[in-house]
């Protein structure tokens, strides 16, 4: 009842704006007053309610604003038309209307309209699936609100990112930025919205019971909102609770509950999930009539939202945005490009200048000179010239090195960012909860409630120990890059030799993965729990790990290419010790080395792959730092077309 309450509360607020309005246009009969009114009566009256009559309004808003050359009316008004198309599935106008307005709102610097155009095209994207481009809208759309602190659009733009994260089905994330736009605002219109994403959390965690209390409330808060929307939608995740329990009437129940709420507010997308899963249900129910019947409804509504000519337009629209871009960013080139010519031909000509009086210089003093000190000069030149050639070709190696040295790090950086993500994101949350406590705590010692500080103390106690934590990961997986990046010391210490290939074979596969996301591998580990810690440098075996790993990552990478849908890539990893020494094995089921080429694998500047993948160093390298470096041996057995088995030994002592 107190949800109910609320959420009544909130519509009350949203009409009496539009009566405030309503009042201020009888009062002054300003046009301008008409235009406001008109849009705020389609933007929280009818949009949710009465498709018909918000296009109306928007129209008559739009007319008028164009008469009196109101600029600030018409871009509102037109804003809400993009809306109410992208709701009615109308993305090719909805996408073309936000590419017009988006230059326009940043030329009158109007902040509020930036972000609604940022937050449109977020949803416009999420429709037709391509969540990178639209989870990167909703931040741009965040950075303006929250720059600008405009604390109305701040809370549902962090209930549309935790519904984008909840997709991707990422939970915490989801969770986070509902609870964020939660607690900013627990008695306002998007409470509902902030229930339902609640809800779906508690779905992907299994807890059907939990998350269908959380749909039940979102439904109180709508009842004097009368939003279409989202009592479809929260009328169909309790149907895919019930189907979940495999309980087939109750999810029929509200399945057709959600159809009826979608087909009132003339939404494709929701009737679309509506009747796909009404058509499910009745299928296991063997009841194919009703199954055929909303398959068609459902196959309508997808032809509706998906067909050619409409995925067309909207490829063309974003292809020309982008097309724009990159005109101007070849512009912009372009004249870099003309400067630098410029700049380029200046110091060319100051040169020849200097050329030619040295040139002059040396004639004068080559007819001075006798023919005897010409010859020592001659002499001398080529001397110089073979040590510069000397010294360049040991600069030239050094440079090889380092490069198949950073191409390592790079790799290893790619995986860096996926495993310290986590922890930042801990770091970051928690901070923003301790903030938020203290501020609670302010208030309580103004209070004097003693019972109270302490309990918020003890949290703010307990969030500190989860950032410390968290904060000593990232720290300790950053320290292990600048290892890595750092030339070897020379000093060998006790390390555990499963933590640091276990770790290496992690950042190997997800820096393959950050550079092509279909690939995908099984990682196998036989780890001898008894190992001893055995002495050597970390950095120098880690980046031997690499090597080999990336090499195996590789090597099913390209058989995947290749090989049928029943070939499943893997690389496994191998240790224990034998006869007073730790053995290594690295195993993958790739392509294989071919017997020609068998013995020349740890040839320096020796590479199978393509140009512009391999330096031909890393084998070589790995052979110099377990043989020659730490006294140990490598092997290598391999089958072409089966897989390849790198086995490496080191002493113990």
């Amino acid at each position: 009842m107190i949800l109910f309450a609320s959420g009544s509360h909130l519509a009350m607020a949203q009409v009496n704006k539009v009566d405030s309005l309503t009042k201020a246009y009888q009062k002054n009969r300003q046009d301008t007053t008409l235009v406001q009114l008109l849009v705020n009566k389609a933007t929280y009256i009818f949009l949710f309610s009465n498709p018909d009559s918000c296009m109306n309004c928007l129209n008559n808003a739009l007319a008028i604003s164009r008469k009196i050359h109101y600029q600030k009316g018409e871009l509102y008004a037109r804003l809400s038309i993009a809306n109410y198309l992208q709701r009615r599935g109308d993305l090719p106008q909805s996408f073309k209307i936000i590419f017009d307005l988006l230059p326009e709102a940043i030329a009158i610097n109007d902040q509020r309209a930036v972000a609604l155009c940022y937050t449109n095209l977020g949803h416009d994207y999420n429709i037709i699936k391509d969540d990178k481009k639209a989870l990167s809208y909703f931040f741009l759309s965040k950075a303006v609100t929250e720059k600008a602190h405009l604390t109305e659009l701040r809370l549902p733009l962090y209930n549309n990112i935790g519904a984008l994260y909840l997709d991707l089905g990422m939970t915490d994330s989801a969770e986070y930025y509902t609870e964020k736009g939660y607690n900013m605002d627990k008695h306002g219109r998007n409470l509902g919205y902030a229930m339902r994403n609640f809800g779906i959390v508690q779905l992907q965690k299994k807890k059907y019971a939990k998350g269908m209390d959380y749909f039940r409330k979102s439904i109180l808060t709508i009842s004097k909102l009368d939003d279409h929307q989202l009592r479809s939608a929260d009328y169909r995740w309790m149907a895919e609770a019930y189907a979940a329990l495999s309980r087939r009437d109750s999810c029929i129940y509200f399945a057709k509950k959600a159809f009826d709420e979608a087909t009132l507010y003339k939404d494709p997308d929701l009737v679309m999930k509506s009747t796909m899963l009404l058509t499910d249900q009745y299928r296991l129910l063997n009841d194919y009539k009703n199954a055929f019947d909303y398959q068609q409804i459902m196959l309508k509504a997808q032809d509706s939202l998906y067909n050619q000519r409409k995925t067309l337009q909207i490829q063309t629209l974003v292809l020309n945005q982008e097309q724009q871009k990159r005109e101007a960013e070849a512009a912009q080139q372009a004249y870099q490009n003309k400067l630098q010519r410029f700049t380029m031909l200046g110091i060319i000509a100051v040169f020849v200048l200097i050329a030619a009086i040295l040139l002059y210089a040396s004639g004068q003093r080559k007819k001075a000179n006798k023919a005897l000190k010409q010859r020592n000069e001659q002499i001398e030149n080529q001397h110089k010239a073979l040590e510069k050639t000397h010294a360049e070709l040991k600069n030239t190696q050094t440079q090889l090195i380092q490069a198949e040295k950073m191409a390592s790090l790079g790799e290893l950086t790619a995986g860096i960012a996926h495993e310290i993500q986590n922890p930042l994101n801990f770091v970051n949350n928690f901070s923003e909860v301790n903030t938020e406590l203290i501020g609670e705590m302010k208030q309580e010692i103004d209070k004097g409630d003693l019972e109270e500080i302490k309990a918020i103390a003890m949290d703010i106690e307990e969030n500190s120990k989860k950032i410390s934590i968290h904060g000593k990961r990232a720290d300790a997986i950053v320290k292990g890059m600048l290892q890595h990046s750092q030339s070897s010391s020379g000093a060998k210490e006790p390390t555990g030799i499963n933590a640091l290939a276990d770790e290496y074979l992690r950042l190997s596969y997800h820096g393959l993965r950050s550079k092509d996301k279909s690939f995908n591998a099984e990682m196998v580990t036989h780890f001898d729990e008894k190992l001893p810690a055995i002495n050597l440098i970390p950095q120098d075996i880690g980046r031997v790990f690499l090597n080999l790993f990336n090499n195996a990552f590789y090597a099913v990478n390209q058989k995947q290419k290749t090989a049928g849908e029943g070939y499943k890539p893997e690389v496994t990893v191998e240790t224990y010790a034998e006869n007073g020494k730790v053995v290594i094995k690295v195993k993958d089921n790739g392509v294989g080395i071919p017997g020609a080429i068998k013995e020349k694998i740890m040839q320096p500047f020796f590479t199978t792959k393509p140009t512009g993948e391999g330096t031909g160093l890393g084998l070589s390298l790995t052979y110099d730092m377990v043989v020659k470096g730490h006294g140990g041996n490598i092997q290598v057995e391999s089958v072409e077309g089966e897989g390849s088995e790198f086995i490496i030994t080191l002493p113990i002592n």
